[in-house]
């Protein structure tokens, strides 16, 4: 994983450890209290946002792989809640949208459009992502929105089973679907998903 900060300032890396020590040395827990809330789909649960680990097991999903149709590609790293950067075979950056959903706005140029549910949202699927080397592109109907991203569903592989991101991003409650013709491969089944 690349650093969240690239500073060089030497206050931080010195200031930063010794906090930590002497929260370590009393008996401090920086994170006594807080509490993760969201009412953005109200699924979300505490455990799943303080461990960013997971398994197969952890969510329950419906929506099994065709891994005829999966495009291997190389995974650099998380833009948002709903769009990632990798490398495709031919080592061509593609900036993919994940298809069928849309999470809150978390680096919008204008910065009242971001939410705190949208760095959640981030956050999450950064998590979800943190030890992953490749991910594997699932196309739709058409394959480019009218920004010249990539449109897919995304797949990881986990213990052999192929798990997909834009399906845990909605039964988590990070992302809502969202049915845009003719992407609609999935559509039934985010349908599921819908806040009612």
């Amino acid at each position: 994983m690349r650093p969240m900060f690239k500073s060089k300032s030497k206050y931080l890396t010195l200031i930063l450890p010794a906090v930590l020590a002497v929260s370590a040395v009393s008996g401090c827990d920086l994170y006594a209290g807080y509490e993760l809330e969201t009412d953005y789909l109200g699924s979300q649960t505490e455990a799943a946002a303080d461990d960013p680990g997971y398994d197969a097991d952890d969510f329950d999903l419906e929506i099994e792989a065709d891994t005829s149709l999966l495009n291997e590609c190389e995974f650099d790293r998380v833009v948002d809640g709903d769009t990632i950067i990798c490398y495709d075979k031919d080592g061509n950056k593609l900036r993919v949208r994940l298809t069928g959903i849309n999470a809150p706005e978390s680096v919008h140029p204008d910065e009242e459009m971001n939410t705190e549910e949208g760095r959640q949202a981030s956050e999450f699927l950064k998590g979800l992502l943190e030890d992953t080397e490749y991910v594997y592109l699932e196309y739709d109907v058409e394959q480019f929105d009218q920004y010249d991203r990539t449109l897919a569903y995304v797949w990881i592989e986990e213990d052999g089973e192929y798990l997909m991101l834009n399906e845990i991003m909605l039964s988590e409650g990070y992302a809502e679907p969202v049915f845009i013709k003719p992407n609609l491969k999935y559509a039934d089944y985010f349908d599921d998903y819908k806040e009612e």
